[in-house]
């Protein structure tokens, strides 16, 4: 289980260390955003880091964001591991600067030490000891970080880690030894200062609140095409909807926030400040920003909610992609919702929208969320306007009588 906290309560789980990275595009042929070297280097590293640490019931050896399930609240996930680990590690990259949500979860842990230091802690926590940066990807030299500084002290003494980082170290044969060097002096660095001073859980801000989004500009848009609770089709229960689309909870229990909540997550986590919505209130974003547009397929059985289907997917630019979801798992979505789901995807991509995908499960919808979202946004770089109107020419059928005055959005941050 993870561990998990609430706002003035300590997590019940403690780990050495708390492995931070920046989240990479995914490469078309993938199917999720997890670097798959960060994963070997976290493995590794746990297990230099469990050969020198002494047991304590309870405490496990790391954390990695990978260990977090689908359908879990990962903001709060990520806040309660923050809270519960000894030494924050992050791996320092070009991207890592960019992202909001990796920058996020260090000054998340920073202010949970800083927390620590003015309630008087004995012996004084020394933040020095409980940050403990990596090289991973060499930084461009005009590029200022002054935490690189302690990064590279990690391996003065070995040329090929200033040079090429700790990730080709990794990943190339011919540095093992001096991959292995590094590997158990970090691992000494996380284990050392826990044998004179052990760090009390505790609170750790959640992202939201060092880290905003300035959602009145998002560069990326995640909208939803579902009923609503006053306007539920014939067999269909309340339990999944609300007052607002974007609300929707396909998965029911098994997600503990909205379906479109998860998708902003991926979205910002790849350095993207994202905006979620009703369909019916994107006309102006989905014009001027790149987007995913989920769909209940039971949308077709409310009274013209085929013909509406058709002309959302015609009017819809390349940008936004599609993705009709369904319940697998559930006997009264399993059957007609596959069948409708089956009927929606044919509509989608017979009236032009060829990209429309669907999935039926909540790790399916997980692991293929990285790729929608960068595909969306290198089709928005492809075929997006370079100076977009502020008014569209042209705007996706709307369920509703008014119209959202336009948006005009910021630049797109550039791609890591």
């Amino acid at each position: 289980m993870m561990p998990r906290t609430a706002a003035g309560t300590a997590p019940t789980r403690e780990t050495y260390f708390f492995l931070s990275y920046a989240h990479s595009a995914p490469v078309q042929s993938a199917r999720t955003d997890t670097d798959v070297w960060v994963g070997r280097f976290f493995a590794d590293l746990s297990g230099e880091v469990g050969r020198l640490a002494s047991p304590r019931p309870g405490v496990e050896i790391g954390f990695i964001d990978q260990y977090i399930p689908p359908g879990a609240d990962m903001k709060a996930a990520l806040a309660g591991a923050l809270g519960a680990a000894q030494v924050f590690v992050p791996l320092y990259s070009p991207g890592y600067f960019n992202r909001p949500w990796a920058l996020g979860e260090q000054e998340s842990f920073l202010a949970r030490l800083d927390a620590a230091a003015d309630a008087g802690s004995v012996p004084p926590v020394v933040p020095s000891q409980h940050v403990v940066p990596v090289l991973w990807i060499p930084v461009p030299s005009w590029e200022d970080h002054p935490e690189l500084d302690a990064a590279l002290d990690l391996g003065r003494d070995v040329p090929a880690y200033a040079e090429n980082g700790m990730r080709a170290l990794c990943m190339l044969g011919a540095y093992r030894e001096q991959y292995q060097l590094l590997l158990g002096r970090l691992a000494w660095r996380i284990v050392e200062p826990t044998r004179r001073f052990w760090l009390r859980p505790s609170r750790a801000p959640a992202l939201d609140e060092v880290s905003r989004q300035a959602s009145a500009d998002p560069a990326f848009v995640v909208a939803v095409l579902a009923p609503t609770r006053d306007q539920l089709p014939q067999g269909r229960q309340a339990s999944s909807y609300a007052d607002r689309s974007r609300l929707w909870r396909p998965f029911g229990a098994r997600q503990e926030l909205p379906l479109a909540e998860y998708a902003a997550s991926t979205a910002e986590r790849l350095g993207l400040p994202v905006r979620t919505t009703d369909f019916a209130d994107a006309e102006d974003l989905l014009e001027i920003r790149p987007g995913v547009v989920l769909i209940d397929p039971w949308i077709t059985e409310r009274p013209g909610g085929l013909a509406a289907l058709r002309a959302a997917a015609r009017a819809l630019p390349p940008w936004a992609v599609p993705l009709l979801v369904t319940d697998a798992d559930d006997p009264r979505d399993a059957h007609r919702g596959a069948d409708l789901a089956r009927l929606a995807l044919g509509v989608l991509q017979d009236s032009g929208a060829t990209r429309a995908r669907w999935v039926g499960r909540m790790d399916e919808f997980a692991g293929l969320m990285p790729t929608l979202v960068t595909e969306a946004r290198r089709l928005y770089l492809k075929h997006g306007a370079v100076f977009p109107a502020s008014v569209p020419s042209t705007r996706p059928p709307s369920l509703r009588t008014s119209v959202s005055p336009p948006i005009e959005a910021p630049e797109m941050p550039d791609e890591q």
